[in-house]
């Protein structure tokens, strides 16, 4: 199975080397459509985090790609870092057919980030219900690569 045929990969915080803010990743009016995918996974790698931080990473979702992000679960779709979480992963799993009918745009919300810390934010969706899917351009075809046969 080709992974850039079948799942769409989408980077939330498109730069590692920035800090994180207290805002939606990716921001209102990008917010990722995942219609036509039955599930939405979402890989947080946790780079340094201040000792006065303690991260929350929140997946919400939206009925348009700038409405308003309500959240998705409190339990499942939720995380707070503790200030010594430096390096570690998050992983989130989210079946699409749990999302309420109107609202399949999805964000990560990260909040309680102040003094400078550091995080990746990426969304893989899929399997695709239709092949190829078209990868953002954080994705290009040129750093796809397959060997298969």
């Amino acid at each position: 199975m080709n992974f850039a045929n079948t799942y769409k990969l989408v980077a939330g915080q498109t730069s590692p080397e920035d800090a994180l803010l207290a805002a939606d990743y990716p921001a209102s009016g990008s917010y990722i459509d995942v219609t036509g995918y039955p599930w939405v996974n979402v890989i947080v790698h946790l780079g340094a985090i201040h000792g006065s931080d303690l991260p929350v990473f929140t997946l919400k979702c939206s009925d348009a790609t700038n409405g308003t992000a309500d959240d998705i679960d409190a339990t499942y779709a939720a995380h707070t870092c503790a200030a010594d979480d430096d390096d570690e992963f998050i992983t989130f799993a989210v079946e699409v057919a749990k999302l309420p009918t109107d609202h399949h745009f999805v964000t990560c919300t990260v909040s309680a980030v102040t003094n400078g810390s550091y995080g990746d934010i990426v969304f893989f969706l899929g399997p695709a219900l239709t092949q190829p899917v078209t990868q953002s351009s954080s994705l290009p075809s040129a750093s796809q690569h397959e060997l298969a046969g």
